[in-house]
């Protein structure tokens, strides 16, 4: 029973170790501002306020820039119209005569033809290497355990 627990904290201390890189990285802070038109996320900024007519937005040491045109001014509100004056009721007419009945509905067109995926390029070299590792990784741990007893 010794064994087995002692090998269980062994492989969570392995677990742990693999996963301490990106357990070690901060999270960004990440800000919006749609009231200033800012972003940031890190150590990248960028301003989407067109007042001198340029957008720009930094990240690291690059500077991008781009043209942009002010937004239009709002148009002026028009006076409103004054309501057209009522005219007297018109005399009912005759009822019209009944409309002829519609047409036949053409045939359903054929359903198009099913278009295939573009190729992932198939299976490569790698995803076997991976599998026989994680298959040799498996088989050690057996061999190490039946050593172990």
């Amino acid at each position: 029973m010794k064994r087995l627990m002692m090998l269980v904290a062994m492989v969570v201390a392995v677990a742990l170790l693999a996963a301490s890189p990106a357990l070690a990285q901060d999270e960004p802070a990440v800000v919006a501002d749609a009231k200033a038109k800012t972003a940031t996320a890190g150590g990248a900024k960028a301003e989407a306020d067109c007042t001198d007519e340029v957008i720009e937005a930094k990240a690291g040491g690059v500077v991008a820039k781009a043209p942009c045109k002010p937004a239009p001014p709002p148009p002026p509100k028009a006076a409103p119209a004054p309501p057209p004056p009522k005219a007297a009721p018109a005399p009912k007419a005759a009822p019209a005569p009944a409309p002829p009945p519609p047409p036949k509905a053409a045939p359903a067109p054929p359903p198009p033809k099913a278009k295939a995926l573009p190729p992932t390029g198939g299976s490569s070299v790698a995803s076997l290497f991976a599998f026989g590792a994680g298959a040799l990784l498996v088989g050690g741990g057996f061999l190490a355990r039946r050593f172990i007893r």
